[in-house]
């Protein structure tokens, strides 16, 4: 079954005089992540993403499409990259979830939901 594990984080915590130094040891969590599902044979992808400024939103009301700039929700965390992993069960995947270096911020994993067809 697979399983998107959705990084919501506070941009913010990359920030100030030790931001460099926490990004770098939160990618190298994400490489050594990346190992370890490797060495365990759970098959999958991920991607991290730009900053939540440089997002472009697309927004429906009855009808009516309009452009936003930034992300959809009115929060203090942002979408900052995901993993997609194919494991036996939401608790294998929970396990995995708990393994991804955030600074500020969380985890939300969420069961895929396949196209027919």
């Amino acid at each position: 079954m697979q399983f998107m594990l959705m990084i919501n984080e506070d941009e913010s915590a990359y920030g100030g005089p030790e931001g460099a130094a926490l990004l770098e040891a939160t990618l190298a969590g994400h490489m050594q992540l990346a190992q370890d599902l490797v060495a365990a044979g759970i098959p999958f992808s991920g991607e991290r993403l730009k900053p939540a400024a440089t997002a472009t939103t697309v927004k429906f009301d009855a009808g009516a499409v309009s452009l936003h700039d930034g992300p959809f929700a009115e929060t203090h965390e942002e979408l900052g990259g995901f993993y997609i992993i194919d494991v036996a069960s939401l608790d294998e995947a929970i396990a995995w979830a708990k393994r991804i270096p955030v600074p500020k911020g969380g985890i939300e994993v969420r069961p895929i939901w396949p196209m027919e067809g």
